[in-house]
């Protein structure tokens, strides 16, 4: 009978602890050629945008350009109407003039001065004289006419080719601000894009530092050769000494109607003085409380060894760190609270989640509601991945991360 016991608690403990660990090795010089292909994508997203910008101050000059073309456009019409209306104005007077030159040698008194001016020459000599005299005084003033409708009706001609271009350059002004919107969005195309590798450039800048430091050379393996401590994928325990009380899978204790516990609990003698920091580096999605008050940090993660996304929960903290933000790029060596038993807590312990999906996230099917959450990890449970335990080395106890 005794020997049953043994055997079915050895079975017990073998299922418990001895949960899979899958991790996958590299060399430190792995991560450094990783880390300087983001950084050649953040170069050249730079040199990008670099690029783009210039385009779109290039094209901006182009346009300040036809503004002030425009504007001397503008100015050169007004002069001409300006001068339009002088010419007019003294057409109307060459006008007056000739008409009183002819009135005066015509009509005086009733009687025909002109013909007595021209006749009453002492000879042939003074005749021609006096008749030249009228004919000039005329013809230069037709002809001072004639040339100012001449002006007049070149200054009309250059308005109407004016005004032509006027209506070119608004319309390439149309297309360059066209070009302006595009680089624009090019420009935050570009922006997006690159973001996403200059997250991965901080983790791994994060990574290659932390490895260093703990004494890996380029040609060690982490995790086998050197870090030992750590998961080879840069996975860390959340705090620095700690032991299990509770293990993800099913229990007898029901949680809004559910009974699978989510999971990975864990205390410490330090209680509420013990610091819980990321299990790798990441970014802090989410800083709330859940319905019952627990307080909450949500984090994603992505590894670069798997090329897989993870979300962590860390819960019932009894306070947050006051240097963390929703959006903020966080290290593993970052607290971000201290360990609690608020919310729906039996004592002072930290449950930890680990979920290779990205919670409340709308693009990631699996994982966009709780709902979806909890099944999908219920459901990866039986495929066997067992949250943080298969990602991170957990012994019964320990003092280091």
């Amino acid at each position: 009978m005794k020997k049953v016991i043994i055997i079915g608690l050895t079975i017990v403990i073998s299922s418990t602890v001895l949960l899979p660990i899958h991790v996958d090795a590299a060399t430190l010089q792995e991560y450094i050629n990783k880390l300087n292909a983001y950084q050649q994508e953040v170069n050249t997203a730079n040199e990008k945008i670099n690029q783009t910008e210039g385009q779109i101050n290039a094209t901006k000059a182009e346009i300040e350009s036809i503004n002030n073309e425009m504007k001397e456009m503008v100015n050169e019409i007004e002069q001409m109407h300006q001068e339009i209306d002088d010419y007019n104005k003294e057409i109307k007077e060459k006008s007056l003039q000739t008409k009183q030159i002819f009135q005066y040698f015509q009509v005086s008194e009733g009687e025909n001065v002109y013909f007595e001016y021209i006749f009453g020459a002492e000879n042939i000599t003074d005749l021609v004289f006096r008749m030249s005299i009228v004919e000039q005084l005329t013809d230069y003033n037709e002809q001072t006419i004639n040339q100012l409708e001449e002006m007049i009706e070149e200054n009309k001609q250059r308005e109407v080719e004016l005004n032509k271009k006027e209506v070119e350059l608004e319309e390439k002004k149309v297309v360059l601000n066209s070009k302006i919107s595009s680089l624009e969005n090019e420009k935050i195309g570009i922006q997006v894009g690159a973001v996403s590798s200059r997250e991965q450039l901080k983790i791994y800048q994060d990574m290659v530092a932390t490895y260093q430091k703990l004494g890996c050379k380029p040609t060690d393996v982490v995790g086998v050769d050197c870090a030992k401590n750590v998961s080879v994928s840069g996975f860390y325990r959340p705090i620095q000494q700690g032991y299990i009380t509770g293990y993800m899978g099913y229990r007898d204790i029901v949680i809004a109607g559910n009974n699978f516990h989510l999971g990975l609990d864990m205390s410490s003698a330090n209680k509420r003085n013990e610091r819980v920091y990321p299990i790798a580096a990441g970014k802090i999605q989410r800083i709330y409380k859940d319905s019952y008050g627990a307080k909450m940090v949500l984090i994603y993660h992505y590894d670069p060894v798997t090329g897989k996304n993870y979300s962590s929960l860390y819960c019932h903290l009894s306070s947050w760190s006051p240097n963390i933000y929703e959006g903020q790029t966080i290290t593993p060596d970052q607290y971000i609270g201290n360990m609690g038993d608020t919310g729906f807590a039996y004592g002072v312990h930290l449950h930890l989640e680990v979920a290779d999906c990205k919670l409340y996230d709308l693009t990631d099917p699996n994982c966009s509601r709780w709902s979806n959450y909890a099944d999908y990890v219920e459901r990866r449970y039986h495929q066997g991945f067992h949250g943080a335990v298969s990602l991170i080395n957990f012994p019964s106890s320990w003092y280091s991360r």
